[in-house]
């Protein structure tokens, strides 16, 4: 287990939110003094004196902005600056064009006013325009906005989410003595304001297995509804008995659960549960994660399995697998098999490879690497950047083969480790760290776009990326994954 760190906080400014629909009293307006704010107040805020008013419209504006964190401005109230010298009659007459009544202004911005407009009757574009043409008729408004929000950066209270510079990197130090780049990165920490995953959304984990019972995997693991597990039937009628969290098709049972700890370590990036104080965060906080074992004890993974996963996944309309492994050659079967899961709607999200034994990466256009060279377009390819922003020295690449990067060196996620523990977290690096990145921002676009296709999604992610300059030429895209873009 990793010795606790202290939490990396990311913050960003958040504006004022939303305003209240119903009519408004224009006999509380406010009276103006020579410097644009009224007569006996503090210099820096005066506050609408109807509390009980001010109270309601506040509690309305917060559960609108709550109940909605992709909006950009606050739909119920704007921002309007009257011209040096505007009497207060004028003000009233400009706010009664739109209904509008002042909320709140500032002495450290003269003449601003945070106005409530009517929900019921306009809109904040209606009530801008309504209230520029009264203005500029008598010359009384410089100018009238939105009130636009920003966002508080959600850094979830994860013991070790610190250590894990491809969420969010600020230059911190990692295994001991690797010091990164600020901002080298995906940016999940923003991505996080806007969804931090879908619970309904279900990840096919093509790899060694998964230890559910980890403290962080445990409350994310997929169930299959269709099956009654210990009955001894198989109720789905897909062919496997007792099937109930996903199967094990290197040894062909029931139990997908990892004896390696790859496949552990991969399924916390994509979803181990964040913000719950322990560990971890995925670049998913919530997501079922499929357990479909496909390789040994000793990380050999077979053509058939993997195929058996891909069948699994189609016939459970799982529309996305993670896969972590790379050789092996060309085979027509599985090539059948991706382009059939194509069809089907499924995409998968491969790793480039981690070279050969000079432990220096290859050139995928020259030398393919399987899966991730297979030519379908339900295919994206991965390749590994470290945390100064550099292709990682054993990353495979290729400027036609390989679509994207994303963080590989020194990943922090959950762990195996021995016996029974349920707590333990390690580092490791590779092509097979990087593609989970991938696949955990492809689950965050397609949770909240269900009714998309694998294309949509592909090219959501694959257009929004963050261009490197080391990854000119060394990937389709140039660019790291982002999932913060990804998800605006």
């Amino acid at each position: 287990m990793f010795m606790k760190h202290g939490l990396s906080v990311a913050l960003l400014l958040v504006a004022s939110a939303v305003a209240i629909a119903q009519p408004l009293d224009q006999n509380a307006a406010v009276t103006l003094n020579d410097a644009g704010q009224p007569a006996g107040a503090k210099r820096w805020v005066w506050e609408n004196p109807d509390k009980a008013w001010l109270n309601a419209w506040y509690k309305n504006r917060n559960a609108i902005v709550d109940g909605n964190t992709k909006l950009t401005a606050d739909p119920t109230s704007i921002l309007i600056q009257f011209t040096p010298g505007t009497t207060q009659a004028q003000v009233l007459a400009a706010l009664k064009t739109i209904g509008g009544r002042t909320i709140q202004t500032w002495g450290l911005v003269p003449n601003l006013h945070h106005v409530a407009i009517p929900t019921d009757r306009l809109t904040v574009e209606q009530a801008i325009a309504a209230i520029r043409a009264h203005g500029h008729a008598g010359g009384t408004i410089v100018f009238a906005e939105p009130d636009y929000l920003g966002h508080l950066g959600a850094t979830p209270n994860d013991t070790f989410y610190s250590l894990e510079w491809g969420m969010n990197n600020t230059g911190q130090t990692v295994a001991s003595t690797d010091t990164g780049t600020a901002n080298a990165d995906i940016d999940a920490d923003l991505a996080w304001d806007v969804t931090t995953g879908n619970a309904s959304f279900v990840v096919g984990m093509c790899d060694s297995g998964i230890k559910a019972t980890h403290e962080d995997l445990a409350a994310n693991r997929w169930t299959n509804t269709a099956e009654i597990l210990g009955d001894r039937i198989d109720n789905d009628g897909n062919g496997l008995i007792d099937d109930s969290w996903g199967w094990d098709f290197w040894n062909n049972d029931n139990n997908p659960t990892d004896d390696n700890g790859h496949g552990t370590h991969t399924a916390g990036t994509v979803g181990a549960q964040g913000n719950n104080g322990k560990g971890v965060a995925g670049v998913c906080w919530t997501v079922k994660l499929a357990g479909l074992k496909i390789g040994s004890r000793q990380g050999s993974v077979s053509t058939s399995a993997a195929i058996s996963a891909l069948n699994y996944c189609v016939g459970k309309q799982i529309r996305l697998s993670n896969h972590s492994w790379s050789g092996g050659a060309f085979t027509a079967s599985l090539n059948t098999a991706i382009t059939n899961a194509r069809a089907a709607g499924h995409m998968l999200i491969c790793a480039a490879g981690n070279g050969g034994r000079d432990g220096v990466g290859d050139n995928n256009d020259s030398v393919p690497q399987y899966p991730a060279n297979y030519a379908q377009d339900n295919i994206i390819s991965v390749a590994a950047i470290d945390n100064d922003n550099r292709l990682s020295t054993y990353s495979n690449y290729g400027a036609t083969t390989v679509d994207i990067a994303a963080p590989g060196d020194n990943i922090a996620s959950c762990s195996t480790g021995s016996g029974n523990t349920n707590n333990s977290y390690v580092y490791l690096s590779g092509t097979s760290m990087a593609t989970p990145h991938v696949t955990g921002v492809c689950a965050l676009v397609w949770g909240l776009n269900p009714t998309w296709t694998y294309s949509q999604v592909r090219a959501k992610v694959l257009t929004t990326g963050k261009p490197v300059p080391a990854l000119t030429g060394r990937c389709a895209t140039g660019s790291c994954i982002n999932a913060n873009n990804a998800v605006r």
